[in-house]
């Protein structure tokens, strides 16, 4: 009897104990936003920031997480609640749920409140298929510990094709391995890096900087051929062939990043490599040819940069052999010049000089319509610098001769204003040049003396013979590439 009276107060206390405290009933899943071909989970760790919360819970009349209502979805009696592109901060976080219910005591409808949480760990780190998500571009954005961050202006926006702010300004950065093998020519040292606007037809209001960290350890110890590669947003990731990469000018070069340009279009994909490849050209003394040996280290840095680009046909319009950079002839005993036009795009990339896409009624000269858009943005965009000097008129118009070998005196020119070089005056330049260069001082133009003036103190332009300036010499291809290479270096540019 005791028994049985000891059972009945035990099954009552239950009963009340049930009744007044129910137990918790809230599951809280999560995966990443927008992919519905993942399920959802509880896994804590996560390799994006950017995820859709569901819960899962009965009797709900409202569901808060973090703060932010979610949404009933599946009818007003379903159990599941959703708040979709929620975005997670690095390193860990704390999903708090808190949900207001409906409960029933007896014939009497009260409401209760019950909370829940989940931790999710964001990876900081460059894994193959992580991505970070922004809201807005703003000033800068940091990813995977800083392995990539993009620098903007203040007040910079995201575009449209009408150069409308678009009315989403969200950034993602993706990290995946390479599902390709590159040539020979190059060895990957950094993840392939996708950097997306809303739309592939959005683009920036103002150009920005991208750096990257890059594997040191498998850099090598010579830096000067580490690039940056380049493809455009249009291709992608997943079915990108080495064709579709190109060279990028590459700056601020340190023991563990690189920086580029980041254009107004500049979204795409990017990777950080080490160049490999080497040209026949710096080998012809052994056959006999030119000796330009001397020239590798300046023609394959400016080329692993994508500042100086191998020429595509000899002068009779036979191509120039892969293996060959182009520096020579077809027979190697004579060097090639450099044109106006190529020493001009070497210095507009170099100095990483800004251009906008241009009209064609828009050209300044009248002598470049056969050249792409590209050749003609560079070359305009130096003559809206101050660096290329007005020419004589013929009939009204403006000619650059863009085809025409470069003069060691017009390189001056070119150089001196492209650097901000500090000029004298006619007067105190001729003064100067009169006095160690006598013989061919007075064949050069007065206003370009201080120019040449310049160049020569900076050590950009060397003197073979005493008391000679050789003004109207041609300078080749090779000798181009040491005074682009030592003005970069100069100004810090490369």
């Amino acid at each position: 009897m005791v028994k049985k009276i000891l059972y009945t107060l035990a099954l009552y206390s239950f009963l009340f104990y049930a009744n007044s405290t129910p137990a918790l009933a809230m599951d809280i899943y999560w995966r990443p936003a927008n992919d519905n071909n993942t399920t959802y989970s509880q896994r804590p760790y996560a390799t994006t920031n950017k995820v859709d919360i569901q819960v899962r819970v009965e009797n709900a009349k409202t569901v808060e997480i973090n703060s932010e209502e979610a949404i009933q979805i599946a009818g007003s009696d379903s159990d599941l609640w959703l708040l979709r592109d929620y975005l997670l901060k690095p390193g860990e976080n704390t999903i708090k749920v808190k949900v207001e219910k409906y409960r029933y005591n007896g014939q009497n409808k009260k409401d209760s409140t019950e909370t829940d949480d989940l931790r999710i760990t964001v990876i900081d780190a460059p894994l193959s298929g992580s991505q970070r998500c922004f809201e807005a571009i703003g000033q800068s954005l940091p990813a995977f510990n800083k392995s990539v961050v993009l620098k903007v202006p203040k007040e910079t926006a995201i575009v449209d094709h009408s150069n409308r702010s678009a009315w989403d300004q969200s950034v993602t950065i993706l990290a995946n391995s390479p599902q390709f093998n590159l040539n020979p020519d190059y060895i990957p040292l950094s993840p392939l890096y996708s950097i997306e606007a809303a739309s592939p037809s959005y683009s920036l209001s103002n150009p920005g900087e991208l750096t990257l960290k890059f594997d040191a350890a498998a850099g090598g110890t010579n830096n000067e051929l580490i690039t940056v590669l380049y493809a455009l947003p249009s291709f992608q990731a997943t079915s990108l062939q080495p064709s579709m990469l190109q060279r990028i000018g590459s700056y601020n070069l340190t023991t563990e990043s690189i920086t580029v340009p980041f254009s107004n279009t500049g979204f795409g994909h990017y990777m950080v490599v080490r160049t490999t490849k080497d040209f026949k050209d710096f080998y012809l003394r052994k056959t006999g040819g030119v000796d330009l040996e001397w020239a590798r280290s300046y023609v394959v840095t400016l080329w692993s940069r994508g500042i100086m680009h191998p020429l595509a046909t000899y002068q009779d319009g036979s191509p120039v052999p892969e293996e060959f950079f182009g520096l020579t002839n077809k027979s190697g005993q004579n060097e090639l010049p450099v044109t106006r036009y190529e020493f001009i795009s070497m210095l507009v990339n170099g100095f990483r000089l800004p251009f906008s896409p241009l009209s064609l009624q828009s050209h300044i000269f009248s002598d470049i319509q056969n050249l792409n858009i590209i050749e003609i943005q560079y070359i305009e965009a130096a003559v809206k610098a101050g660096w290329i000097p007005n020419t004589p008129t013929t009939d009204g118009k403006l000619l650059f001769h863009p085809g025409n070998p470069l003069t060691r005196e017009q390189a001056c020119v070119f150089m001196a204003n492209a650097a901000g070089l500090p000029l004298k005056t006619p007067d105190q330049a001729t003064s100067v040049l009169k006095t160690y260069f006598p013989n061919d001082y007075s064949s050069t133009y007065s206003w370009q003396r201080p120019h040449i003036l310049a160049c020569i103190q900076s050590g950009l332009i060397t003197t073979t013979e005493q008391g000679y300036l050789e003004p109207n010499r041609t300078i080749t291809r090779a000798e181009a590439a040491r005074m682009v290479y030592t003005i970069l270096q100069k100004t810090q540019k490369l």
